[in-house]
């Protein structure tokens, strides 16, 4: 059975709220609090992904450019989840970048620690890749909501 917080210890982020509490310990010292700025880039398109953030207010944009630079957003990540997901996929990369839609704080953290702390839990493995499949279906059910209803 898993060890249960009291609410004064438990993370703004849900994400880390649902770490095992041993997972959640190994990765505070390392998580550092970050303002989220309008239009902060958090990661850019192709780029080597530095560090994961755990959105703690404020919005996140994953945003697709298209070859001629035209650009979506396909999906949004706020305090449920984390940004920097193809790190949890075994990629350092993105065809896509993440900016701050809606300024706000969060906590980062290098994503080298993040890949052995990883590497390391098979428990923080399982909630990261549960939440994995939720973004999935949140970018899909966007996609079919875009292709399915006019403005």
């Amino acid at each position: 059975m898993v060890a249960s917080r009291k609410a004064a210890d438990q993370p703004a982020n849900r994400l880390l709220g649902l770490l095992p509490p041993k997972d959640y310990e190994r990765l505070r010292p390392h998580l550092e609090p970050v303002p989220l700025e309008y239009r902060m880039s958090l990661y850019r398109v192709h780029e080597r992904i530095g560090f994961v953030y755990f959105i703690e207010t404020g919005v996140g944009s994953l945003v697709n450019t298209m070859k001629n630079g035209d650009a979506a957003e396909v999906g949004t990540i706020g305090n449920e989840g984390v940004v920097g997901l193809p790190l949890v996929l075994n990629d350092d990369r993105a065809p896509t970048s993440v900016y701050v839609q809606v300024p706000g704080a969060g906590l980062r953290m290098k994503a080298t620690l993040f890949n052995k702390e990883l590497a390391r839990s098979a428990s923080m493995r399982t909630v990261m890749h549960r939440y994995a499949h939720a973004f999935f279906n949140q970018v899909a059910q966007s996609a079919a909501c875009n292709h399915f209803h006019t403005r």
